[in-house]
């Protein structure tokens, strides 16, 4: 089941975010009267087609990693000879290189106000989301050496405010490949203090972490029970789902770590467990199971699993962000920048070296990252699509001349040149783009295997 529900999640995720690429050279191509033969989402197969007034073909295909519009005049990838008759129509070499330029630029335009339109309604409809307090510092990392500690809260990264944990992931995203030093401003028992960490070609390699995780500081969530299992001590002995555990064994807990680490110590043992159950403090006592770690260690466990819902957590450890629709107009706009900003530097730093190329992902990746993002629910799965719509508009800008980025610099040529590029050059450098984008998608693929194994 789970992976049925991560392939409709990748199905749904990629034809939204193609379907509007696609989407977007078809208007612009229709604004300028070119006519379009075909509207395709997906490759082989086509599992329905139909055809439209204006002789328009319309399907979806087997493979859902791509798309294409074909207009009239192009070579690609459906042939004109069993068409009807198109003379008196306008085609796409009949444009002027402007037209051109303005439908090509169209399809990662369309990803760009998709992300910007998500972000804003989101914005709007308001969320809930983490502090930026930290709940539990990594023994012997970075931020230990620094001298955070749990309970701080994080204010500004390198004098860039912070107001939840995602921004504090958002600034140190920027950071990774670096060498140099990371000042961070943070609240101690309400008292305004400056720290820096020194890093050194920071994650510069292949390893899957989040930035705020590889620096060692772990995000703040409350001792608070989300789901039980059924065949376990707490649900036997009576605790509930939304209690809070304040207290194991009479030793204050605080977080969901400092809860985590008092119940692995006590494997098969009576526990006496204080519980804030609606506003009421009861005291519940329980037998303790136990498992062995990889390490072939002990350990003790109630079967309870943490709440997701922050709309439980108390209220100064999560952040209500909600704007008006004027404001969130705005804030779709600076969101897409930011990401946009963030994803052409971490291009960047690929290409110099700075980041290992190993972090590229692909299909499996993405399928894998979809489900985890719809199971999480619609606001998080909503985020994916937009994260993803900005790379598809910005992976499709490059300039290789099989993607719109190459077409947009053979229209810049013909303009400059005053005639249209040679056919021979063409389709030279046609083939050089598909060796590079099938290099990529191999490449990319090849690291997804490699992550499973």
């Amino acid at each position: 089941m789970d992976i049925l529900f991560i392939i409709v999640s990748f199905i749904v995720l990629i034809t939204i975010i193609v379907g509007i690429h696609e989407l977007g050279h078809f208007l612009t191509a229709r604004f300028f009267k070119i006519h379009v033969l075909k509207f395709k989402i997906g490759f082989g197969k086509e599992i329905f087609s139909f055809q439209d007034k204006h002789n328009c073909s319309y399907s979806f295909g087997v493979l859902p990693l791509g798309g294409y519009v074909q207009m009239l005049g192009e070579s690609n990838p459906v042939q004109e000879d069993s068409s009807p008759n198109f003379s008196d129509k306008k085609s796409y070499l009949d444009a002027s290189p402007g037209e051109r330029a303005a439908v090509t630029v169209a399809g990662p335009l369309a990803n760009f106000i998709l992300a910007g339109f998500v972000y804003s309604y989101l914005a709007l409809v308001g969320t809930t989301q983490l502090s930026s307090y930290i709940g539990d510092v990594v023994p012997g990392s970075l931020v230990e050496e620094a001298g955070l500690i749990s309970g701080d809260r994080i204010i500004e990264v390198d004098q860039d405010r912070i107001d939840i944990f995602n921004d504090i992931n958002l600034t140190l995203s920027k950071r990774i490949g670096d060498t140099g030093t990371i000042n961070i401003k943070f609240l101690r028992d309400g008292i305004e203090r400056n720290t820096v960490i020194s890093i050194s070609e920071w994650l510069d390699d292949d390893e899957q972490k989040s930035p705020s995780a590889a620096l060692g500081m772990l995000p703040f969530m409350p001792p608070l029970v989300g789901e039980l299992q059924k065949d376990g001590p707490a649900y036997e002995y009576g605790l509930m789902q939304g209690d809070l555990i304040q207290a194991v064994n009479n030793e204050k807990i605080v977080t969901w770590q400092d809860l985590s680490k008092n119940l692995n110590a006590l494997p098969d043992q009576l526990i006496e467990l204080m519980v804030l159950r609606e506003g009421e403090q009861i005291n519940l006592v329980l037998e303790s199971s136990s498992y062995i770690d990889n390490e072939g260690q002990k350990k003790g466990r109630i079967g309870i699993l943490a709440s997701r819902d922050l709309n439980q957590w108390p209220s100064q450890f999560t952040v209500e962000k909600k704007e008006n629709i004027f404001s969130a107009f705005f804030v779709g706009i600076q969101d897409t920048y930011k990401y946009t900003l963030l994803i052409i530097t971490s291009i960047g730093k690929m290409i110099s070296g700075s980041i290992s190329a190993d972090n590229l992902g692909g299909p499996i990746q993405i399928s894998v990252l979809a489900g985890s993002a719809a199971k999480a629910g619609y606001i998080t799965f909503l985020s994916m699509i937009a994260l993803l719509s900005i790379n598809l508009g910005l992976l499709n800008l490059l300039p290789i001349p099989i993607l719109d980025g190459g077409q947009l610099l053979m229209i810049a040529i013909e303009k400059l040149k005053g005639s249209p590029v040679s056919d021979i050059a063409l389709e030279y450098s046609m083939r050089v783009g598909i060796i590079l984008v099938v290099s990529l998608m191999i490449f990319a693929f090849a690291n997804d295997i490699a992550r499973l194994i």
